[in-house]
């Protein structure tokens, strides 16, 4: 069991990790944000966001952030950021509609937004992760995790020789 000053050395005030998730979500960029309210009663908040992950698998994303809420009504709550493939028609309108009949009919309440500023999105997530009362899990294939580098100009930005 480690001693008190090991404790205190690892101890970290709320606002200060709050911030250090919230860069962290906002390095990255993301297509959509989810809320999620289950319909039946489910209290499991530890294996809540795998299997929220492994029902959004048939829309292909490559990343998801889910912070999981008690309800009030003895149910759960998600937050999630999710990050679809470059090139993919993640953010179509389409898309959109479709994810949130699925994730409706599957699970009950849900609202899919598209991630318009980062920044806002990923520190109202961040604080989500400093409330004692929930879990939250980082899902996806690591690499999707690492900045992802700037696309290459495009030929009509290529300087003229």
């Amino acid at each position: 069991m480690p001693d008190a000053g090991m404790q205190a050395h690892f101890y970290r005030p709320p606002g200060e990790v709050r911030e250090a998730y919230s860069d962290l979500l906002q390095s990255l960029p993301w297509d959509y944000y989810i809320t999620q309210t289950y319909r039946h009663l489910h209290r499991d908040t530890i294996s809540a966001p795998a299997r929220w992950w492994e029902a959004i698998q048939p829309t292909l994303p490559t990343r998801a952030f889910v912070a999981v809420e008690p309800h009030y009504l003895d149910g759960i709550h998600l937050h999630c950021l999710v990050k679809f493939p470059r090139g993919d028609a993640g953010r179509s309108l389409f898309h959109r509609l479709d994810l949130r009949r699925d994730l409706r009919d599957r699970f009950g309440f849900v609202n899919v937004e598209a991630a318009r500023t980062s920044s806002a999105v990923a520190t109202y997530c961040a604080k989500y992760v400093t409330k004692g009362h929930l879990s939250y899990e980082f899902q996806g294939n690591p690499d999707s995790w690492s900045p992802e580098p700037d696309p290459p100009p495009s030929t009509s930005q290529l300087p003229l020789l």
